[in-house]
Protein backbone atom coordinates (compact mmCIF):
# COMPACT_ATOMS: atom_id res chain seq x y z
CA UNK A 1 0.00 0.00 0.00
CA UNK A 2 1.29 3.03 -1.25
CA UNK A 3 1.04 5.69 1.99
CA UNK A 4 -1.74 8.33 1.65
CA UNK A 5 -0.32 11.26 0.11
CA UNK A 6 -1.60 14.91 1.03
CA UNK A 7 -3.82 16.42 -1.51
CA UNK A 8 -2.03 19.36 -2.93
CA UNK A 9 -3.62 22.41 -2.65
CA UNK A 10 -5.18 24.32 -5.47
CA UNK A 11 -5.42 28.21 -6.11
CA UNK A 12 -9.17 28.94 -6.78
CA UNK A 13 -10.71 31.68 -8.69
CA UNK A 14 -12.58 34.49 -7.56
CA UNK A 15 -15.54 32.85 -9.54
CA UNK A 16 -14.87 30.11 -7.93
CA UNK A 17 -14.26 31.61 -4.49
CA UNK A 18 -17.79 33.47 -4.99
CA UNK A 19 -19.60 30.05 -5.90
CA UNK A 20 -18.04 28.30 -2.81
CA UNK A 21 -19.56 30.97 -0.69
CA UNK A 22 -23.13 30.23 -2.08
CA UNK A 23 -23.04 26.82 -1.83
CA UNK A 24 -21.79 26.38 2.03
CA UNK A 25 -25.19 26.95 4.49
CA UNK A 26 -26.09 29.99 5.67
CA UNK A 27 -24.74 29.27 9.37
CA UNK A 28 -21.57 29.45 8.36
CA UNK A 29 -21.64 32.95 5.93
CA UNK A 30 -22.24 34.71 9.45
CA UNK A 31 -19.52 37.17 10.21
CA UNK A 32 -18.53 38.59 13.87
CA UNK A 33 -16.75 41.92 13.78
CA UNK A 34 -14.73 42.06 17.03
CA UNK A 35 -15.46 46.03 18.02
CA UNK A 36 -15.15 48.03 21.25
CA UNK A 37 -18.14 47.84 23.51
CA UNK A 38 -20.20 50.95 23.35
CA UNK A 39 -20.85 51.32 26.58
CA UNK A 40 -17.19 52.00 28.73
CA UNK A 41 -17.15 53.05 32.68
CA UNK A 42 -14.66 54.78 34.28
CA UNK A 43 -13.42 54.83 37.53
CA UNK A 44 -14.39 58.64 38.08
CA UNK A 45 -18.05 57.75 37.40
CA UNK A 46 -17.77 54.79 39.70
CA UNK A 47 -16.55 56.56 43.04
CA UNK A 48 -19.27 59.39 42.74
CA UNK A 49 -21.82 59.55 45.13
CA UNK A 50 -25.38 57.93 44.04
CA UNK A 51 -28.12 60.06 43.61
CA UNK A 52 -30.62 58.25 42.17
CA UNK A 53 -33.27 56.82 43.96
CA UNK A 54 -32.46 52.86 44.83
CA UNK A 55 -33.54 49.94 46.57
CA UNK A 56 -32.80 49.45 50.25
CA UNK A 57 -30.40 45.85 49.55
CA UNK A 58 -28.54 47.87 46.62
CA UNK A 59 -26.29 49.77 48.71
CA UNK A 60 -24.08 46.73 49.42
CA UNK A 61 -23.43 46.08 45.80
CA UNK A 62 -22.69 49.19 44.91
CA UNK A 63 -19.94 49.44 47.76
CA UNK A 64 -18.54 46.57 46.48
CA UNK A 65 -18.66 48.06 42.58
CA UNK A 66 -16.79 51.25 43.95
CA UNK A 67 -14.01 49.05 46.01
CA UNK A 68 -13.21 47.23 42.59
CA UNK A 69 -13.09 50.23 41.00
CA UNK A 70 -10.28 51.62 43.22
CA UNK A 71 -8.42 48.15 42.71
CA UNK A 72 -8.38 48.86 39.13
CA UNK A 73 -7.43 51.96 39.41
CA UNK A 74 -4.47 51.51 41.09
CA UNK A 75 -3.21 49.02 38.96
CA UNK A 76 -3.26 51.17 35.80
CA UNK A 77 -6.67 50.83 34.74
CA UNK A 78 -9.02 53.81 33.52
CA UNK A 79 -11.80 52.70 32.51
CA UNK A 80 -13.53 48.82 32.56
CA UNK A 81 -17.27 47.84 30.66
CA UNK A 82 -19.93 47.09 33.08
CA UNK A 83 -19.92 43.09 31.65
CA UNK A 84 -16.51 43.05 33.17
CA UNK A 85 -17.37 44.71 36.55
CA UNK A 86 -20.46 42.42 36.88
CA UNK A 87 -17.57 40.06 36.42
CA UNK A 88 -15.31 40.65 39.05
CA UNK A 89 -17.65 41.09 41.51
CA UNK A 90 -18.94 37.75 41.35
CA UNK A 91 -15.91 36.35 41.82
CA UNK A 92 -14.82 38.49 45.03
CA UNK A 93 -18.92 37.22 46.43
CA UNK A 94 -18.11 33.79 45.24
CA UNK A 95 -14.80 33.50 47.16
CA UNK A 96 -16.20 35.55 50.01
CA UNK A 97 -19.14 33.12 50.29
CA UNK A 98 -16.57 30.04 50.17
CA UNK A 99 -14.09 31.64 52.93
CA UNK A 100 -17.56 32.48 55.32
CA UNK A 101 -18.73 29.03 54.84
CA UNK A 102 -15.30 27.60 56.30
CA UNK A 103 -15.78 30.03 59.09
CA UNK A 104 -19.19 29.07 59.65
CA UNK A 105 -18.29 25.37 59.53
CA UNK A 106 -15.31 25.87 62.26
CA UNK A 107 -18.01 28.04 64.44
CA UNK A 108 -20.63 25.21 63.93
CA UNK A 109 -18.14 22.36 64.80
CA UNK A 110 -17.56 24.12 67.92
CA UNK A 111 -20.73 24.65 69.02
CA UNK A 112 -20.52 28.19 68.75
CA UNK A 113 -23.23 30.90 68.20
CA UNK A 114 -20.39 33.54 67.04
CA UNK A 115 -17.20 33.12 65.27
CA UNK A 116 -13.88 33.82 66.99
CA UNK A 117 -10.88 34.47 65.06
CA UNK A 118 -9.62 30.76 65.26
CA UNK A 119 -12.55 30.13 62.79
CA UNK A 120 -11.02 33.22 60.57
CA UNK A 121 -7.47 30.85 60.95
CA UNK A 122 -9.14 27.87 59.63
CA UNK A 123 -10.74 29.05 57.13
CA UNK A 124 -7.25 30.84 55.96
CA UNK A 125 -5.30 27.55 55.79
CA UNK A 126 -8.25 25.73 53.84
CA UNK A 127 -7.33 27.96 50.79
CA UNK A 128 -3.72 28.15 52.01
CA UNK A 129 -3.18 31.28 52.84
CA UNK A 130 -0.73 32.02 54.79
CA UNK A 131 -1.30 34.92 57.74
CA UNK A 132 1.62 37.01 56.76
CA UNK A 133 -0.04 37.58 53.71
CA UNK A 134 -2.78 39.75 55.30
CA UNK A 135 -0.06 41.80 57.20
CA UNK A 136 0.46 44.42 53.51
CA UNK A 137 -3.20 45.22 53.40
CA UNK A 138 -3.16 46.49 57.20
CA UNK A 139 -2.03 49.69 55.17
CA UNK A 140 -3.49 49.58 52.03
CA UNK A 141 -1.57 51.79 48.64
CA UNK A 142 -5.08 53.45 48.42
CA UNK A 143 -4.97 57.19 49.30
CA UNK A 144 -7.23 57.91 52.96
CA UNK A 145 -8.99 60.50 50.90
CA UNK A 146 -10.81 57.52 48.54
CA UNK A 147 -11.13 55.37 51.13
CA UNK A 148 -13.82 57.77 52.73
CA UNK A 149 -17.50 56.57 52.17
CA UNK A 150 -20.43 59.40 53.07
CA UNK A 151 -23.23 57.53 52.70
CA UNK A 152 -26.63 59.00 52.19
CA UNK A 153 -28.17 59.70 55.98
CA UNK A 154 -31.81 57.47 56.19
CA UNK A 155 -34.49 59.40 57.47
CA UNK A 156 -35.67 58.84 60.96
CA UNK A 157 -38.34 56.69 61.50
CA UNK A 158 -40.81 58.41 63.99
CA UNK A 159 -42.75 55.63 65.88
CA UNK A 160 -45.65 56.05 67.78
CA UNK A 161 -45.54 57.46 71.18
CA UNK A 162 -48.32 56.28 73.11
CA UNK A 163 -48.80 59.80 75.94
CA UNK A 164 -51.52 59.57 78.73
CA UNK A 165 -52.22 63.60 78.39
CA UNK A 166 -55.67 62.47 76.65
CA UNK A 167 -56.41 60.21 79.79
CA UNK A 168 -54.97 62.55 82.68
CA UNK A 169 -55.66 65.92 81.25
CA UNK A 170 -54.12 68.94 81.67
CA UNK A 171 -54.26 69.22 85.03
CA UNK A 172 -52.18 66.14 85.90
CA UNK A 173 -50.11 65.99 82.86
CA UNK A 174 -46.33 66.79 83.19
CA UNK A 175 -45.96 68.55 79.75
CA UNK A 176 -46.29 71.67 81.55
CA UNK A 177 -43.45 71.25 84.09
CA UNK A 178 -40.96 69.95 81.29
CA UNK A 179 -41.87 73.40 79.30
CA UNK A 180 -41.24 75.66 82.40
CA UNK A 181 -37.69 74.19 83.19
CA UNK A 182 -35.76 75.46 79.73
CA UNK A 183 -32.41 73.46 80.56
CA UNK A 184 -34.56 70.19 79.95
CA UNK A 185 -33.30 68.97 75.96
CA UNK A 186 -36.57 69.08 73.71
CA UNK A 187 -35.71 65.67 72.50
CA UNK A 188 -36.38 64.30 76.16
CA UNK A 189 -39.81 62.34 76.84
CA UNK A 190 -42.51 64.66 79.22
CA UNK A 191 -42.55 64.27 82.63
CA UNK A 192 -45.42 61.06 84.19
CA UNK A 193 -48.11 62.50 85.63
CA UNK A 194 -48.46 65.44 88.39
CA UNK A 195 -49.54 62.45 91.12
CA UNK A 196 -46.66 60.90 90.80
CA UNK A 197 -44.08 63.05 92.04
CA UNK A 198 -46.56 65.78 93.37
CA UNK A 199 -49.68 65.92 95.61
CA UNK A 200 -52.57 67.21 94.63
CA UNK A 201 -53.25 70.45 95.70
CA UNK A 202 -57.07 70.84 97.22
CA UNK A 203 -58.40 73.81 98.61
CA UNK A 204 -59.53 73.58 102.35
CA UNK A 205 -63.10 73.46 103.43
CA UNK A 206 -62.56 75.43 106.46
CA UNK A 207 -63.17 78.67 106.52
CA UNK A 208 -59.97 81.01 107.99
CA UNK A 209 -62.34 84.00 108.35
CA UNK A 210 -63.09 84.09 112.11
CA UNK A 211 -66.05 85.97 112.29
CA UNK A 212 -67.30 83.33 110.06
CA UNK A 213 -65.66 80.51 112.52
CA UNK A 214 -67.40 82.22 115.19
CA UNK A 215 -71.08 82.28 113.68
CA UNK A 216 -70.18 78.76 113.33
CA UNK A 217 -69.10 77.81 116.02
CA UNK A 218 -72.57 79.71 118.04
CA UNK A 219 -74.72 77.77 115.64
CA UNK A 220 -73.11 74.48 116.50
CA UNK A 221 -73.94 75.30 120.23
CA UNK A 222 -77.48 76.22 119.40
CA UNK A 223 -77.87 72.83 117.88
CA UNK A 224 -76.20 70.96 120.61
CA UNK A 225 -78.09 72.89 123.73
CA UNK A 226 -81.45 72.01 121.51
CA UNK A 227 -80.94 68.04 121.10
CA UNK A 228 -80.27 67.99 124.80
CA UNK A 229 -83.04 69.83 126.16
CA UNK A 230 -85.23 67.46 124.06
CA UNK A 231 -83.24 64.73 125.71
CA UNK A 232 -84.05 65.70 129.10
CA UNK A 233 -87.83 66.39 128.05
CA UNK A 234 -88.27 62.82 127.08
CA UNK A 235 -86.48 61.33 130.10
CA UNK A 236 -88.06 63.55 132.71
CA UNK A 237 -91.07 62.74 130.43
CA UNK A 238 -90.51 58.80 131.31
CA UNK A 239 -89.81 59.46 135.17
CA UNK A 240 -93.16 61.00 135.37
CA UNK A 241 -94.74 57.93 133.74
CA UNK A 242 -92.93 55.71 136.17
CA UNK A 243 -93.73 57.28 138.89
CA UNK A 244 -97.61 57.95 137.99
CA UNK A 245 -97.38 54.02 138.19
CA UNK A 246 -95.78 53.61 141.26
CA UNK A 247 -98.40 56.07 142.59
CA UNK A 248 -101.27 54.43 141.00
CA UNK A 249 -100.36 51.02 143.17
CA UNK A 250 -99.78 52.74 146.49
CA UNK A 251 -102.52 55.22 147.74
CA UNK A 252 -100.47 57.50 149.83
CA UNK A 253 -97.95 58.28 147.04
CA UNK A 254 -101.17 58.98 144.51
CA UNK A 255 -102.68 61.52 146.94
CA UNK A 256 -98.98 63.17 147.44
CA UNK A 257 -98.74 63.08 143.62
CA UNK A 258 -101.83 65.02 142.40
CA UNK A 259 -101.15 67.72 145.66
CA UNK A 260 -97.77 68.03 143.66
CA UNK A 261 -99.36 68.55 139.94
CA UNK A 262 -102.06 71.11 141.61
CA UNK A 263 -99.29 73.01 143.06
CA UNK A 264 -97.42 73.41 139.80
CA UNK A 265 -100.23 73.96 137.62
CA UNK A 266 -101.00 77.00 139.78
CA UNK A 267 -97.82 77.98 139.41
CA UNK A 268 -97.27 77.45 136.21
CA UNK A 269 -100.93 79.64 135.63
CA UNK A 270 -100.18 81.99 137.54
CA UNK A 271 -96.55 82.84 135.84
CA UNK A 272 -98.42 82.86 132.44
CA UNK A 273 -101.16 85.02 132.95
CA UNK A 274 -98.77 87.90 134.10
CA UNK A 275 -96.34 87.21 131.11
CA UNK A 276 -98.67 87.27 128.72
CA UNK A 277 -99.67 90.60 127.05
CA UNK A 278 -103.71 91.64 126.67
CA UNK A 279 -103.56 92.01 123.15
CA UNK A 280 -101.63 88.01 122.60
CA UNK A 281 -103.83 84.76 123.03
CA UNK A 282 -102.86 82.66 125.87
CA UNK A 283 -100.54 79.38 124.72
CA UNK A 284 -101.79 76.05 125.00
CA UNK A 285 -98.46 74.27 124.83
CA UNK A 286 -97.16 73.62 128.35
CA UNK A 287 -93.49 75.03 129.32
CA UNK A 288 -90.62 72.79 130.07
CA UNK A 289 -90.08 72.19 133.28
CA UNK A 290 -86.79 70.12 132.83
CA UNK A 291 -83.26 71.07 133.66
CA UNK A 292 -81.78 74.31 132.40
CA UNK A 293 -79.49 73.59 129.81
CA UNK A 294 -76.57 76.46 128.26
CA UNK A 295 -74.43 76.01 126.13
CA UNK A 296 -72.28 79.15 126.69
CA UNK A 297 -72.03 78.55 130.72
CA UNK A 298 -68.42 77.55 129.88
CA UNK A 299 -67.73 81.68 128.84
CA UNK A 300 -69.41 83.19 131.57
CA UNK A 301 -67.21 85.19 133.53
CA UNK A 302 -65.56 83.77 136.81
CA UNK A 303 -64.66 84.77 139.99
CA UNK A 304 -61.44 85.76 141.20
CA UNK A 305 -59.58 82.77 142.82
CA UNK A 306 -58.71 83.46 146.32
CA UNK A 307 -54.76 82.91 146.63
CA UNK A 308 -52.90 81.26 149.61
CA UNK A 309 -51.58 83.04 152.10
CA UNK A 310 -47.86 83.11 151.44
CA UNK A 311 -45.05 83.73 154.30
CA UNK A 312 -43.57 86.56 152.07
CA UNK A 313 -44.53 89.62 152.42
CA UNK A 314 -46.05 91.62 149.49
CA UNK A 315 -45.52 94.88 150.21
CA UNK A 316 -43.69 96.66 147.37
CA UNK A 317 -42.15 99.30 149.16
CA UNK A 318 -40.70 97.05 152.24
CA UNK A 319 -37.13 97.78 151.28
CA UNK A 320 -37.66 101.31 152.10
CA UNK A 321 -38.69 101.35 154.92
CA UNK A 322 -36.41 102.68 157.77
CA UNK A 323 -35.47 99.93 160.53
Amino acid sequence: MSPISLASPCKRSPSQRDQSKTDEPPSKRICLDIQSPKSILSFRECSRPIEAPHMFDDGPHRLLVRSVSLVLQHIGFTSATPEAMEAFCGAVETYALHLLSKVTTSMLSSRRSQPIPNDLQYALSEFDIPLLSIVPHLRPPVPTSKLLIKLEQSPAEELPVFTSDTLLGDELSGEADKKKKPYIPKNFPSFPSKHTYKWTEKESARSVDPRKIREEAAKVARQGEEALRRLTKIAKAANEKDAKKMASKDPRSKERHEIWESVMESLLSGKNSSCNSPGKENNDETISTSMIVNAERQYFRKGVTARKNSSQSTDPFKSLKLA
